[in-house]
């Protein structure tokens, strides 16, 4: 075969090789695409975003970045590799490496099994409870689950009353947050520990009128051949939503757990979790570099760091994984019309325009932050990322608010 031909089949090989290194597969993929198109972006856009920056000079720490993400081109930079305290836009990896992880579809599963065959009103075998890190049950929330006990007839449990749960260790206040930053009761009942679960367990069997012994109730693993005989379930659209419309800190903190799960320590789940997000920003975001310091899920803690560089690279992410995207835009607050932006972007220039997720702390000074997307006016879709620290809170979202309204043209 001549050497012209030869070229002209190996050339276009070595280039699709190179490109698929250097990019995201699709939706099941895993390195983030980088490859700019031929699409402009609005210079007018970036021509505003410019001068509001310039002609409103802040007495704090501003970082920004606006990221076209339909021509795959920054719009405008400021300070974007500089690493900040988040608040809670920190929710923003813990969730969307948790659809990565578990799958969009992904329902936390609680179910009641027994093992061995039901006579005469007796259990000759194990009762079962079996959950998968459910962070919004409570044991109220429990009690039709324990139901079918008293539809199975089951009057005494000959066995075991067996707990396998997930989580053997419950959440603790992280080292820097303050007194009261960590409200348990705010935590779902599979982490509240040990003793409350168990007596709680108890008292929701024995309220069906079912007998057993107080030494019968034992933590292990659920035996082979167990038959389930209820199910209780949770989309894990429903934790998201409270981690991002409603910025729920204890249920975006547990979610360190399920994460941790597969991260194949042992020691310490939360530790693991954090561990986890720490490899999806490696595998995931292919960042190498020293772009997150990580001490908590949710945010709370103040020496947490992410950079307006990385929060962007989180959100294109998102927007480039179809079925994470679809939650994302059902789950962030509108601006001006729910969530923790019912009350901000609510002017007509820029309500409802703006999707994006909030993050506040009143410590040093305030931290306040917001990162998010919109459609400039040529229907491309940009996100965007602002960090301010060191300023009283209501400064720094009146400026992030009027630096948004410079998003759109006047009308």
């Amino acid at each position: 075969m001549p050497a012209r031909k030869i070229r002209h089949i190996i050339l276009p090989f070595l280039l699709l090789l190179f490109f698929t290194a250097c990019s995201h597969k699709d939706d099941t993929g895993t390195a983030l695409k980088t490859i700019p198109t031929d699409l402009n972006i609005d210079d007018s856009l970036r021509q505003r975003v410019a001068q509001y920056i310039e002609r409103k000079p802040m007495d704090s720490l501003l970082a920004f970045y606006l990221y076209d993400i339909t021509a795959e081109k920054p719009v405008y930079e400021y300070r974007k590799d500089a690493l900040m305290p988040p608040a809670s836009c920190l929710k923003l990896l813990t969730g969307i490496a948790l659809l990565h992880r578990l799958g969009c579809t992904y329902k936390f599963n609680t179910q009641l099994c027994i093992h061995g065959p039901v006579s005469n009103g007796h259990l000759k075998g194990d009762l079962i409870i079996y959950s998968g890190y459910d962070p919004l049950l409570t044991s109220y929330e429990l009690q039709p689950l324990f139901k079918a006990i008293n539809e199975k007839g089951i009057k005494n449990i000959d066995g075991k009353v067996i707990l396998d749960l997930g989580v053997n260790e419950y959440p603790q206040h992280e080292e820097h947050w303050i007194p009261g930053d960590l409200k348990r009761r705010k935590f779902g009942f599979f982490y509240q520990g040990q003793a409350r679960i168990e007596q709680e367990i108890k008292y929701l069997i024995r309220s069906q009128g079912t007998v057993f012994k107080d030494e019968q109730l034992c933590w292990a693993k659920l035996p082979k051949g167990s038959k389930r005989i209820a199910l209780q379930q949770t989309p894990i659209e429903e934790v998201v939503q409270l981690m991002w419309k409603n910025s729920a800190n204890e249920k975006s903190e547990s979610m360190l757990y399920p994460l941790g799960r597969y991260s194949g320590r042992t020691d310490s789940l939360r530790t693991a979790g954090l561990t986890y997000l720490q490899q999806f920003i490696k595998k995931e975001l292919c960042r190498t570099d020293s772009c997150a310091v990580l001490h908590d899920g949710c945010g709370m803690c103040i020496h947490n760091r992410l950079s307006p560089s990385l929060i962007v690279d989180l959100l294109r992410y998102a927007h480039q994984h179809r079925d994470i995207f679809e939650i994302v835009q059902r789950t962030f607050p509108k601006g001006g019309i729910d969530g923790t932006l019912i009350h901000r972007l609510n002017k007509p220039r820029t309500k409802g325009k703006i999707i994006a997720k909030t993050g506040t702390l009143t410590r040093e000074n305030g931290i306040s932050s917001l990162s998010g997307y919109f459609k400039d006016r040529q229907g491309h879709v940009v996100c965007f990322a602002i960090m301010n620290n060191h300023i009283p809170i209501a400064d720094a979202q009146l400026y992030q608010d009027k630096l948004c309204a410079e998003f759109f043209a006047k009308p």
